[in-house]
């Protein structure tokens, strides 16, 4: 097995647990999610880490990934640079690491530095009652503005995605993670909607998204409140397409 990896000059004092997190991600730590990838959070020199192993490609991937494509890995870590770079917060990028067989890719992990969070923007959505929603709702859509203006296109912009921390007087910092899905451009009014369309759980709330975002970007409010509740009807139909499809595969 042949392992490359890229660290970040200023965790240097990290550089032995990189060049063996193939076996150091195996040691005790608590792990923060475990589904189709593996986050575990380590302490390391005194820095509270994360590390992000993604799952064995399939063979075509392997192929496209040894020849042709950056791995998710590399892409997390070059995309979280560039974000930093357009004051755009998301947890700061350590390094990056991948694995080769007989020169086909194998396995790939990220690492970044631990963001310090109160809560993702999930748990806003979920309850009516969460505590200075619509300030929360305003601050995001602020937020999510900045991001378009970047240029900054999340192709998994969701709630699990979005960590908030409350910050000192009254208002909210939002960071970014899961990145490697992503691209740059320039963003059309519909596109901007359509990038939002995850972020509602209910009429009210895509109502109250869509008047704060049209206020940030001077767009007409109800032209963005009738596109942002089209949008996310087309994801809610997509969803429940996945969900038949998935029913129908497990009884055949």
């Amino acid at each position: 097995m042949n392992t490359i990896y890229t660290i970040d000059p200023t965790y240097t004092e990290l550089l032995p647990f990189v060049k063996n997190i193939n076996t150091r991600f195996h040691e005790d730590a608590t792990t923060i999610h475990e589904a189709r990838n593996t986050l575990k959070v380590f302490e390391i020199k005194g820095i509270k880490i994360v590390v992000k192993s993604f799952k064995i490609p399939n063979i075509v991937n392997q192929i496209a990934y040894s020849l042709f494509r950056d791995s998710k890995a590399k892409r997390s870590y070059m995309y979280s640079q560039k974000l930093l770079a357009l004051d755009i917060a998301t947890p700061k990028p350590i390094a990056y690491s991948e694995e080769r067989q007989c020169g086909f890719f194998k396995k790939s992990y990220y690492i970044s530095e631990y963001c310090d969070f109160d809560f993702e923007i999930r748990a806003v959505l979920n309850d009516a009652t969460f505590a200075n929603r619509e300030q929360i709702f305003q601050e995001f859509a602020a937020f999510s503005y900045r991001l378009h203006e970047a240029g900054v296109y999340h192709v998994d912009y969701s709630p699990g995605n979005v960590l908030i921390k409350q910050a000192e007087a009254g208002h909210y910092i939002f960071n970014i993670v899961d990145v490697n899905r992503m691209e740059f451009i320039e963003y059309s009014d519909e596109l901007r909607m359509k990038n939002l369309s995850r972020f509602s759980a209910s009429q009210k709330d895509t109502q109250l998204i869509a008047r704060f975002y049209a206020e940030e970007a001077g767009l007409n409010a109800t032209w963005a409140s009738e596109r942002l509740a089209f949008y996310h009807n087309k994801h809610q139909e997509y969803i429940q397409k996945k969900k038949r499809l998935k029913i129908l595969q497990q009884h055949r």
